[in-house]
Parts: structure tokens; sequence; C-alpha cells
């Protein structure tokens, strides 16, 4: 059994003439005949019921006939999956991005993603900073999206947000008195954002935070005093890929954002 036996079944089944169903495939009623009978030796069937006055099909071809119908259905999306994919239309894309970001730029992102690639499946996940450039150096995720940092040099980017870095601290301390228990760029001191605002509450020194944790739920706890220090949210990715999904997404970021920030 093969793809073109059972596109002649199905049309047959339909016009019930042989001499109709092979001009629809522009061949000789002989080869129609020839590839319905090694269809039916296959199926070990009969499919149709011949007399010289008329065609008719079987009750074995009507049982068959929605199967045979399914399977074409499917052959076809199968064949407009792979065009699609081919066109960077569907596919899988793996984003990361660091837990400490601004969500609302996240979410953005993502629904005009989904929204432009409704075929394209996008897993994204959240890591600690350098778990999430780990995973990006050896290729296990397709993007990222997280702060200028030493070790982002090298790959390319599209700038998302500049965000400016700000000194936070208890509205009841004084800044010159404190010690600074954190600072977002320093590598030697990392910690989870929500332990450093916590701290901060219990007053026990202050930190160099991203501008928009001013939307977090303790912020209205806290004095800050601008650093005028940028660091910009970006999307990363390498051009070393053959993903094309990936390709038209780069595009399409690259496009909108930059765009964006020419505003």
């Amino acid at each position: 059994m093969n793809i073109k036996q059972l596109e002649y079944f199905v049309d047959l089944a339909s016009t019930l003439n042989f001499t109709k169903t092979a001009k629809n495939f522009y061949i000789s009623q002989t080869a129609i005949t020839k590839q319905i009978q090694n269809l039916e030796h296959d199926l070990d069937l009969t499919l149709f019921l011949r007399t010289k006055k008329e065609v008719v099909l079987s009750q074995e071809g009507k049982t068959f006939l929605p199967y045979a119908k399914q399977i074409l259905h499917d052959v076809n999306l199968s064949y407009e999956a792979i065009k699609e994919y081919k066109r960077g239309k569907s596919g899988i894309i793996k984003l990361g991005f660091i837990k400490a970001c601004e969500h609302q730029v996240l979410l953005d992102l993502l629904e005009k993603l989904k929204n432009q690639f409704p075929l394209i499946q996008f897993q994204y996940q959240a890591y600690p900073r350098q778990v999430l450039l780990d995973l990006f150096k050896d290729h296990q995720l397709d993007a990222i999206i997280m702060y200028e940092h030493n070790e982002t040099q090298s790959f390319s980017k599209c700038v998302l947000k500049n965000s400016y870095l700000r000194k936070y601290y208890h509205r009841e301390c004084n800044l010159s008195t404190l010690p600074l228990i954190y600072d977002v760029q320093d590598d030697e001191n990392h910690q989870e954002l929500e332990q450093t605002l916590l701290k901060l509450c219990l007053k026990e020194g202050y930190a160099i935070l991203h501008d928009f944790i001013e939307y977090n739920q303790y912020a209205k706890n806290f004095n800050y005093e601008d650093t005028f220090v940028s660091s910009p949210l970006c999307f990363f990715y390498l051009n070393n890929h053959t993903n094309f999904a990936l390709s038209h997404v780069i595009d399409y970021v690259l496009q909108t954002y930059k765009k964006d920030n020419l505003k």
C-alpha cells in the first residue's frame, strides 16, 4: 500500500468510474485498475464490486474509505508542517531568562512572539544568572534574556529596555551610615532578589538594584538614590545556528525592539 494507491482509491470511491479517475490523474485506465488491484491484494479485501454496467463500493471499501481519507489528510498535514518549518514559521525555541528581571518586559516580548509566530512552540524558564549563561554556552538554550554582563560581551544582542541602577535603602535609615549588602552586577555576592529586599526591610544595609523593583511589594519601605549607571535588559542570541524558526524570531526581535528603542 502506498499514498498514490490511496489517492486513486478515494477518487474512485467518488467517481465510481475507472475512466474518470484515470483522467483525473492523467494516467491510463489500465494503470488505475492495476493499482487498485494491488491495493486490494495488500489489504486482502475487495474494495469495489465490478460488473459490466457499474462499479460499486463494497462494504469492505465503505469501511476502509474513512481511514484512507484520514491517512491522506495526515500526510498532507505533515507536508504542510515541513513547509512551515522550512519557512521558519514552526518549530521549537527554548528561551531562558534571568530570575531577577523585569517581568513586564518579558511578558510583552512573549506575547508579541506568540502572536507573530502562532505555530512556533516557545519553551521558557527562569534561571540564576550563572546557570543561564552555562546553558546558553552549551547550546541548551536558543536565546536568553538577561542584563548585560562581562560574560555576554561575545554574544549578539538586541536591547529590550534600558534600565538604570539605584541605591535602595530603608526609609528610616541614612544611606551614608549603611554598608553595601548587595550589588546586582557583583558576581561574588549573588543572592535572590527577594532575600535582598527582605534584608533591606530589616535595615541591614543598602543594595544596588535595577530600577524596576519600584513595582515590588516591598518598595514602599525604601528610599533610593540614582546612580545613572545603565544596565540594559537584552535578548542574547548566537549567530552560528541552523534553527529556521530561530532565524525568523531573531529578525523579528531586532526589527521590533531596535525600532522601539529609537523612539
